[in-house]
């Protein structure tokens, strides 16, 4: 009877951590059920709310989360901050640092490290031509819990040209998106050697192909680079997301489109990232919702307005396993 007792409290135990750490799992990611193999609307009604949403990021803890928001097509963009505090999101506010909306703040990325937060803004550059200023890449530290005032990248990174959605590897090194006059949008990376970013390398033509290519996202182990690229004769429709893999002795592989579930023929990808420990891959998408067959009127307009799937910018997750196949499709230039 002994055995018995001490074998049922035994299985009461493993059940009861079993469940605390599916919880906790949830919880890093604002309590939502963890996603399966097929992309879902993260997180609607608290990420996703009608207003156009992009670029999540999480502090290496999980306890940090960051997103944009803009309206008017970029006219007012800023950053929105949450952290986690007794298994409970705080409601979404703008970080302190982004508040001025003279100015844009965009594309916010932590560090693998979670200690620095890069993002981008236009902050302190003119308006040429009535168009709007260029943008640099910022980067604040954290001291004793707080994100210190922001300070710009020296000219190593920041040249006349603007730079744009920085992406961090574990090793420091710095990946982002340069847009020159008759060139157009490609991607540069700046090793991390000694403390200091060194004269960003444009990478080859394997990367930076198509028509336009942008806003490329790192593997925390530069194993793999995701893309958002236009004008690729298998694209899906305007802007598709694109993988290549890393071998040390080949180099990149030919750009592989990431697929339908991600792809779409009629919206726009181009902003992904990872979760901490990147199990679940992160990325934007306009799309609408396919279930949406209410009878329009000012109410239902109002609605569909103000509801994620409406046409702007929405974040989507999915488990990150399917990269693995991907990979098995690599190609190598000789």
């Amino acid at each position: 009877m002994k055995k018995t007792y001490q074998f049922f409290i035994l299985i009461f135990i493993l059940n009861s951590c079993q469940n605390q750490k599916s919880k906790s799992s949830e919880a890093l990611y604002f309590n939502q059920a963890l996603p399966g193999d097929s992309p879902e609307l993260f997180a609607p009604g608290i990420v996703n709310t009608g207003m156009p949403t992009r670029d999540i990021t999480f502090s290496a803890d999980g306890q940090e989360a960051l997103f944009g928001v803009n309206i008017g097509n970029f006219s007012y963009a800023t950053i929105l901050h949450s952290r986690l505090e007794n298994e409970q999101w705080t409601s979404p506010e703008v970080i302190h640092f982004a508040n001025d909306p003279r100015y844009s703040f965009l594309e916010p990325c932590f560090s693998p490290l979670g200690d620095k937060l890069f993002f981008v803004s236009n902050k302190g550059n003119k308006f040429t031509n009535g168009k709007r200023a260029q943008t640099d890449i910022w980067v604040s530290e954290k001291q004793n819990g707080n994100w210190n005032m922001p300070y710009k990248l020296d000219t190593v990174i920041n040249s006349v040209h603007p730079e744009y959605f920085p992406s961090i590897a574990k090793n420091g090194n710095l990946y982002f998106t340069r847009e020159i006059p008759g060139e157009g949008e490609s991607i540069f990376k700046s090793e991390f050697m000694n403390g200091k970013y060194q004269t960003p390398e444009k990478l080859p033509e394997t990367i930076n192909a198509g028509r336009a290519r942008f806003n490329a996202t790192i593997a925390a182990d530069e194993s793999f680079i995701i893309v958002p690229v236009i004008g690729l004769e298998d694209s899906y429709g305007s802007v598709d997301y694109y993988i290549s893999f890393w071998d040390a002795e080949k180099g990149w592989s030919k750009l592989i489109n990431m697929g339908d579930k991600i792809n779409t023929t009629t919206g726009h990808q181009y902003a992904a990232s990872f979760s901490p420990n990147g199990e679940y891959f992160f990325f934007m998408s306009t799309r609408t919702n396919p279930e949406s067959k209410e009878k329009f009127t000012f109410s239902s307009l109002k609605k569909m307005h103000n509801s994620p799937e409406n046409g702007n910018s929405n974040i989507y997750w999915m488990r990150a396993d399917f990269i693995n196949d991907l990979k098995q499709k690599a190609i190598y230039i000789d």
